[in-house]
């Protein structure tokens, strides 16, 4: 199996014992059938809500370009809301800026939990994110009520 590393050790990090942190910004692997991506910890600490969630979509596209996907193959999206921020306006924000990235039926599954806080200054949200890119470029969509 191939394992693609992405922005290995990116970022700063205080500390007298280590010089970077010890984590990468996404890894992928890549499978006979399927490339599963993890993207964890992303934050743009600039601006709003919107304009961060604008940024942390934009990068996760490139990634997941870069990669042979597209923003259809995200299984699955993890926000971390800064509870402060984090109300109705805040949920609606988010939604209308994943709007203008996935369209229906390729809705991931997601959540959104509140945070005291981000280990980055300025980060009102931060963003993990799951794909499956299909190597052979195709999804068979079904959709259901989850009552079948």
């Amino acid at each position: 199996m191939k394992k693609t590393v992405i922005a290995p050790g990116q970022g700063t990090i205080e500390s007298d014992v280590i010089d970077e942190p010890q984590i990468s910004l996404a890894v992928a692997t890549h499978h006979d059938t399927h490339t599963h991506v993890e993207i964890n910890g992303l934050v743009y600490p600039e601006g709003d809500v919107r304009e961060q969630t604008r940024q942390m979509l934009g990068l996760v596209e490139k990634i997941l370009k870069d990669l042979e996907g597209s923003m259809h193959d995200i299984v699955k999206f993890r926000w971390f809301v800064r509870e402060d921020v984090l109300d109705d306006e805040t949920r609606g924000t988010i939604h209308d800026v994943r709007s203008d990235f996935i369209d229906y039926p390729h809705y991931p599954a997601s959540c959104m939990v509140g945070v005291a806080s981000h280990n980055v200054d300025g980060a009102l949200v931060e963003l993990e994110v799951r794909a499956t890119i299909p190597t052979d470029g195709e999804w068979t969509v079904r959709t259901t009520t989850g009552d079948e």
